[in-house]
């Protein structure tokens, strides 16, 4: 249970430290959508996970779109073909961001999270630093703790922190991990579930924005259900389609 209980107080610290700053994200995301843009998503590594909890996901809408790169999100192979030392490798490496974003029509009505738990690589910091340029609202997600703790190892010589326009703070402490037993022992990465935390937040605060403005959502349905198939089949198509018009705008 000790991970459990020390990750429902990285859980708390969010809830009273970050509700403004998620709230500002959400309404960034709001106005994206609103506008028929898009809230892009990038994170490499384990924080490529938290965007996956954006879209496509179960009561969650069209308009998050997650920047994704199969080098960077999934790297389970561990070694060899797909391996972690690749996903390191291009993390760190300045010029890549500029490669990723020549692939994207962007405009500065649309808006992008950052998830990155260090804050001090290259790819993550030079992809929000080029959207800034192109006017498009930042958003950060880091931890604050660990972002402060080391260096940036970029050529900007800045945190990921420092450049984003909002910056939403973990709560999880340098190093990641929640739970020391010893001296050499830490164990239980919180990163991950805080970032996803923050993301179902911005997700939630999003769809409560659009709905008040009386903006049409197509929402996500659950597909594994005995009942009423015809109209989840429904809601899924008009999905599938309202995604593939704004992907094209892409």
């Amino acid at each position: 249970m000790d991970f459990i209980l020390e990750m429902q107080k990285v859980i708390d610290l969010i809830e009273q430290y970050e509700t403004e700053n998620i709230h500002k994200a959400a309404s960034a995301c709001a106005d994206s959508i609103a506008a028929g843009r898009a809230a892009l998503m990038f994170g490499a590594g384990h924080s490529a996970l938290p965007p996956q909890e954006a879209f496509p996901r179960i009561g969650s809408i069209v308009g998050f779109v997650q920047i994704t790169e199969p080098e960077l999100g999934f790297n389970g192979f561990v070694t060899g073909k797909g391996g972690h030392k690749q996903m390191s490798f291009l993390e760190q490496m300045s010029g890549f961001a500029q490669v990723i974003l020549s692939n994207y029509n962007l405009t500065a009505q649309d808006t992008l999270i950052v998830f990155s738990n260090s804050g001090i690589n290259a790819l993550p910091v030079e992809l929000c630093d080029l959207a800034n340029k192109q006017s498009l609202t930042t958003i950060s997600v880091s931890s604050t703790a660990h972002s402060l703790a080391h260096a940036p190892k970029n050529p900007q010589g800045k945190r990921l922190m420092e450049v984003a326009k909002i910056h939403i703070d973990t709560h999880v402490p340098e190093g990641d991990t929640l739970v020391t037993y010893n001296e050499h022992i830490h164990t239980g990465g919180g990163s991950t579930i805080a970032g996803m935390i923050i993301m179902n937040a911005i997700v939630v605060e999003t769809v409560r924005l659009l709905h008040q403005r009386g903006v049409p959502l197509h929402i996500c349905p659950s597909h594994n259900v005995s009942s009423n198939m015809k109209e989840v089949i429904r809601k899924e198509e008009a999905m599938f389609e309202a995604y593939k018009q704004l992907i094209a705008k892409l």
